[in-house]
Parts: structure tokens; C-alpha cells; sequence
């Protein structure tokens, strides 16, 4: 009994529990903004420490995707991703909280217009960058019509619990915002592609495959092999939706810029297993919105490898 205690501890005291959020949320209510930075750097190096195999996937993703980079600057460079993530994460909390609040730039907005005024459904495809579940209710009231987010649940219930009650409010307070849950299996995607035949707008991240998503793996640059989900695409081109990859970048404390690219033109498709969904559009896509931010791409499972004949 006493070891299962110690157990339950561990877990919500770890990189996925809750505590750490719950202790977060009652020291906003009383520490004041100009001690955030302060405080967040020694904060970073515990997490930094005690997420080994965070640490070590964010390594490696940094040096498949920079090969001339060495171990010490690969480790010094995984920090600035925790630390970025850290700052990222008390914006989030302080607008969750009421202590706080995010400036945000549309650049791209040609685009965004384009978006918006779409009559059919929509996909935005994007990444672990920012604050996905910030910005998605601010900009699904802009659309006019129905944005329903998908996400993955927290690993630990705890946290699930946290994050279940600042969603619900969320849509309470929005009606244009919804959230869908990837739990694996096949029916999330018969859901979404009826919400997208009716017109809604579906917002997507398309840079990382964990649980029971579907993989396929890439060549994005000569010798560089990426894993992604390929679910997103395939949907895509099922319901003729237009997709547009859409980035968000931290300009600064509490200052965003949402970064929104054209549409993503997909190859006709084609019967039979050499069916190509369109990844690599989507793929170079993805470089150019990760690799000038690569400090700010909130990615902590291995996703890349390199492979022998590539560049070094």
C-alpha cells in the first residue's frame, strides 16, 4: 500500500503529473509578472533534470535535425526548447487565470481571410508550437462558423481533469469552439470527416505520432527520416477540404504571432498501397515553419533519425 502511495506520488509530481500545474496556478494568483523571469529559469533546469527521456529525445531530434551540432550544444540547446515551453506555458496560465493577458499578430493574413471565407470545410494543420489550446478559441470566434480542435488527452488523469475543466469553459464561453479527443481507433475520423463535409473548420497537429496514431515515415531532407501521423491527409483528400498549415510563434513575453501559409496542394489521389497523401508538401511545410523556431517546436518523443548517405 505504502509503495503504490509512493508511486501516485511520483507520477503526479513527474513531467506529466499535475501537481506541478496546480502548485503553478495558485503562485500566479499571488507572485507578480516582473518575478517570472526569475523564477522560470531554475524552475526549467529541475524539469530539465527529472525529464530524462524528454531531455534525451529532444537531443536527438536536435541533432538528426542539425548534424554539425555537437552533444554539449545539442544538451544547451534542448534547454532553451524547456525553457521556451516553460514561458509558453505561464503565458497559458495566466490567461487561464485572469492574471494576465496575450497579445496576438496575424501574419499570413491574406490567407487567413482566405480561410475564413471558405464556404466548404477547412483543415489547419499545425504543430507543437505556442499554445494550441490558447489560440484556438480566440481565433475560432474570427471564423465565423464552428472550429473543433482535436487533441490528445494528458497522460495521467489528474492533469485530464485540469485541462477537461478549462476546455469545457472555454466552449461555455465560446460557442464557435469545440474539442475532439484522439483516443485512437477509427470513428474520430469518420467524425471529422463529416464536420469537415459540413463545412467546419477542423484544426490539427500533424508533426508528431504517439499513442495508436497510424505512422509513416518520411525523407524530408537528403538522409533525414521523420515520423508522422498520416491520418490528417488522407482527410484531407477524402472530403476535398482545403488545408492550410498554420504556425504559432512567441515573439516575446505574452506576445504571439500566428504565422498562416497557403493552401497545401495535394496530388490527385490514387488507388492501391503507393497512394501518396501528400506528406511531402505537408513536410516542407513543416521544415520551414520548425526549423528558423526549432527552439520554440514543443516536440518530446524522438521524431526524426538520420540515415547512412545523408549530408553531415
Amino acid at each position: 500500500m505504502e509503495e503504490e502511495e509512493k508511486t501516485s506520488w511520483t507520477r503526479r509530481v513527474g513531467a506529466f503529473g499535475d501537481l506541478p500545474t496546480r502548485l503553478l496556478m495558485r503562485g500566479l494568483k499571488v507572485i507578480p509578472w516582473f518575478l517570472e523571469p526569475i523564477l522560470i529559469a531554475p524552475w526549467t533546469l529541475v524539469f530539465f533534470g527529472v525529464a530524462g527521456e524528454q531531455r534525451r529525445a529532444v537531443v536527438s531530434n536536435l541533432r538528426a535535425m542539425f548534424p554539425e551540432w555537437g552533444g554539449m550544444r545539442a544538451l544547451c540547446g534542448a534547454y532553451r526548447v524547456f525553457w521556451n515551453f516553460a514561458g509558453t506555458y505561464v503565458d497559458a496560465m495566466r490567461s487561464e487565470t485572469g492574471t494576465g493577458e496575450v497579445d496576438w499578430v496575424i501574419e499570413g493574413l491574406e490567407y487567413f481571410d482566405q480561410m475564413a471565407a471558405h464556404e466548404g470545410g477547412c483543415l489547419i494543420l499545425t504543430a507543437h508550437m505556442g499554445n494550441y489550446d490558447m489560440a484556438a478559441p480566440l481565433f475560432s470566434s474570427k471564423f465565423g462558423k464552428t472550429v473543433y480542435a482535436v487533441r490528445a488527452k494528458e497522460r495521467e488523469a489528474e492533469m485530464q481533469a485540469i485541462k477537461e475543466a478549462e476546455l469545457r469553459e472555454k466552449e461555455r464561453l465560446n460557442p464557435y469552439f469545440k474539442t475532439l479527443y484522439n483516443d485512437g481507433g477509427e470513428m474520430l475520423g469518420v467524425e471529422l470527416a463529416r464536420l469537415l463535409n459540413e463545412g467546419n473548420v477542423v484544426a490539427i497537429q500533424g508533426d508528431r505520432v504517439i499513442f495508436d496514431v497510424s505512422p509513416v515515415e518520411v525523407e524530408v531532407k537528403p538522409g533525414l527520416m521523420m515520423r508522422l501521423p498520416k491520418g490528417p491527409l488522407f482527410l484531407t483528400r477524402i472530403t476535398k477540404a482545403e488545408c492550410f498549415p498554420l504556425f504559432i510563434i512567441r515573439d516575446g513575453w505574452r506576445r504571439y504571432r500566428v504565422k498562416v501559409y497557403p493552401p497545401v496542394k495535394l496530388p490527385p489521389r490514387k488507388r492501391g498501397p503507393g497512394d501518396d497523401p501528400g506528406l511531402p508538401a505537408w513536410t516542407e511545410a513543416l521544415l520551414q515553419g520548425v526549423m528558423p523556431y526549432w527552439d520554440q517546436w514543443f516536440v518530446f518523443e524522438p521524431v526524426f533519425r538520420r540515415v547512412e548517405g545523408g549530408e553531415e
